[in-house]
């Protein structure tokens, strides 16, 4: 777990208009995905406001290291309610799922008895009931307002949607007795529905009484599937400090947001945001390694090899060269035909042609195949295998693990700092064009 750092800006080679419009130009899903909300992640997102336009989640998408966001999407008390939400629908989140963001709906209807509103504010949020039959009604009523919104915007039934209850003085019993009750409806209604309840609050408010109630439930609460706890110490991880206990909510059921209301910049648009750290679904786990070689192709190092010897790295060389397009019998060797072969590729990539395979050939080979939109932290998949051999092969500090992490984001920012291309930390067109011509991180 760690803290987000922002790349700082430097003097590129490369334009930042010209690296964002040729990495938007990479070919989207050929068939829409269903928007994971959130699905199965661990890694970085935020929430904001309002949602971004389009020109902005896509800038945000290649260049930040988020992959989730948070969208308000219904409640009678929202901020940003439909009114201020000029690019939030259902095609927008398709198209940003199709891109492979991940979302947090959020309901904001309700509030504690005891909430105190802003007289600021331009909108006053609503409280519930201190009786508990009515407080019951009327989560149900938002449990049904959220499931109808969510199905609006395209999220299926088992995706989870967040009850933001804001801070309240817990207290006051009364109140918080009257949360309790609204919460446990809220969370038979959306559970009724086939959806995951989620509760967002202070750690020190809804998600501490929740936390405590699990001690000594009432028969038949429904407790939510996530919890979201709103706990600003500015350290990315899913701990809940003194308000959720280590023994809740431990299988990838949490979120923290835990940086309120920072301006951040990336690919040349600023937002006002509030950072989370999410650890939900099954979490990011590596995928099984497809691949089209039925040998080993992950080594500690990959060491140059000259016409003549034998090991068994070879065998990876001779089987990513015939998945190149130059065959030649896996023997393990680099005998003729294997020396020929490590010919014509280097032939058709301009290198010189002396049948050895040293960095820049395994960089190459390593790192050929498809190039997925974007990589970035938390990503899994058969491109994060490649992605990782290929900055191994170039000595970079990364172990091959199939999930994109803190050391695959260093080593990406070296070699696009090295090559001159623009700063991020991110995987797109621009880190695969300089790992498909062999290029160094240092």
């Amino acid at each position: 777990m760690r803290k987000v750092s922002s790349p700082t800006a430097r003097g590129l080679a490369i334009s930042l208009a010209t690296f964002l419009t040729s990495a938007m130009m990479t070919a989207a899903p050929a068939s829409a995905v269903t928007p994971p909300a959130p699905g199965d992640f661990t890694g970085f997102g935020f929430d904001a406001c309002v949602a971004p336009s389009q020109k902005v989640m896509d800038a945000w998408n290649l260049t930040s290291p988020y992959s989730a966001i948070g969208i308000y999407i219904s409640g009678n008390s929202r901020y940003c309610g439909d009114a201020y939400q000029p690019n939030l629908s259902k095609d927008w989140v398709q198209k940003n799922a199709d891109n492979g963001w991940r979302f947090m709906p959020i309901h904001v209807g309700y509030q504690a008895p005891c909430f105190k509103n802003n007289p600021s504010s331009r909108v006053q949020k609503k409280r519930m009931s201190t009786t508990t039959a009515t407080a019951r009604s009327q989560a149900t009523s938002d449990g049904k307002e959220v499931v109808a919104a969510a199905k609006k915007y395209g999220f299926g039934a088992k995706s989870a949607v967040y009850l933001d209850m804001e801070y309240y003085n817990r207290s006051d019993t009364r109140c918080d007795a009257a949360v309790r009750q609204f919460i446990d409806a809220w969370n038979e209604e959306v559970a009724a529905s086939g959806y995951l309840p989620g509760l967002y609050s202070s750690g020190s408010a809804a998600i501490k009484s929740i936390d405590l109630l699990r001690a000594n439930p009432p028969a038949g609460y429904t407790f939510p599937k996530h919890m979201w706890i709103a706990w600003t110490n500015k350290v990315a991880d899913t701990d809940g400090g003194p308000y959720l206990s280590d023994s809740g909510w431990t299988n990838h059921q949490r979120i923290h947001q835990y940086w309120n209301g920072v301006d951040v910049r990336y690919g040349g648009y600023t937002l006002n945001i509030d950072k989370d750290y999410l650890d939900v679904g099954k979490g990011s786990v590596a995928t099984s390694d497809a691949r089209k070689c039925d040998v080993t192709l992950t080594y500690k190092a990959y060491p140059s090899l000259y016409p003549g010897v034998s090991r068994a790295e070879v065998k990876a060389a001779q089987c990513l060269l015939g998945a190149l397009g130059f065959p030649t019998p896996p023997t393990g060797t680099m005998d003729a035909s294997t020396t020929a072969a490590v010919n014509q590729f280097k032939k058709a990539r301009g290198f010189p042609q002396d049948g050895k395979i040293t960095r820049r050939e395994w960089v190459v080979l390593l790192s050929n195949g498809s190039k997925p939109r974007v990589l970035k932290f938390g990503s899994v998949g058969e491109p994060v295998w490649r992605l990782q051999r290929a900055l191994l092969a170039d000595q970079a500090t990364v172990k091959v693990t199939g999930v994109y992490d803190k050391a695959t984001e260093t080593a990406v920012a070296a070699l696009r700092k090295f090559n001159g291309a623009p700063s991020a930390v991110t995987t797109e067109s621009t880190v695969w064009a300089l790992l498909n011509k062999g290029a160094r991180h240092h």
